[in-house]
């Protein structure tokens, strides 16, 4: 049996290493970009909850500062007499509270690492914004970049709304 030269050996070895860096690369690409997805199913998820909220209260849910949603409920709603809005709504925590049609109201990927979502709204109008990873996601928008949201520890460049 025939053994490998010296410089045959290293040719694999650098080949087998451009393959595994290459391959690496690729990988940490992917998986950025399936964060970034699932975010945006979040986003639309949320977005369907808000609408459902809507159509029960003729309101969007208020925001705090911090862009968490005040539209969760320890006991069920109480409706304030006259306008038939909820008078003891406490805000959502990401990836815990029940919100609406939500079994638990989604939280960012990357919440280990600080991250998270950021909701404003004025009762008619919401926005609802994350920070995707990727500024190469067609998705990505530098005008809400420049508003410098902070999306936890990220600032928020991708939004929608009503």
């Amino acid at each position: 049996m025939k053994k490998f030269t010296r410089s045959e050996s290293k040719f694999i070895f650098f080949t087998l290493f451009i393959l595994f860096v290459v391959s690496g690369y690729n990988f940490a690409i992917s998986i950025r970009r399936g964060r970034d997805s699932i975010r945006k199913n979040d986003i639309a998820a949320v977005q369907g909850a808000l609408d459902t909220y809507f159509q029960k209260y003729k309101v969007y849910p208020d925001a705090t500062e911090d862009g968490l949603i005040v539209g969760c409920f320890e006991n069920g709603p109480v409706l304030d007499e006259k306008t038939e809005v909820p008078i003891n709504a406490i805000p959502c925590v990401w990836g815990q509270s029940k919100f609406e049609d939500l079994r638990s109201i989604p939280q960012d990927p990357n919440y280990k690492k600080g991250v998270s979502y950021y909701y404003t709204s004025s009762g008619q109008q919401y926005k609802f914004y994350i920070a995707l990873e990727g500024k190469d996601e067609a998705e990505y928008t530098k005008v809400i970049a420049d508003k410098n949201l902070q999306c936890g520890t990220k600032i928020c460049n991708y939004g929608r709304g009503n």
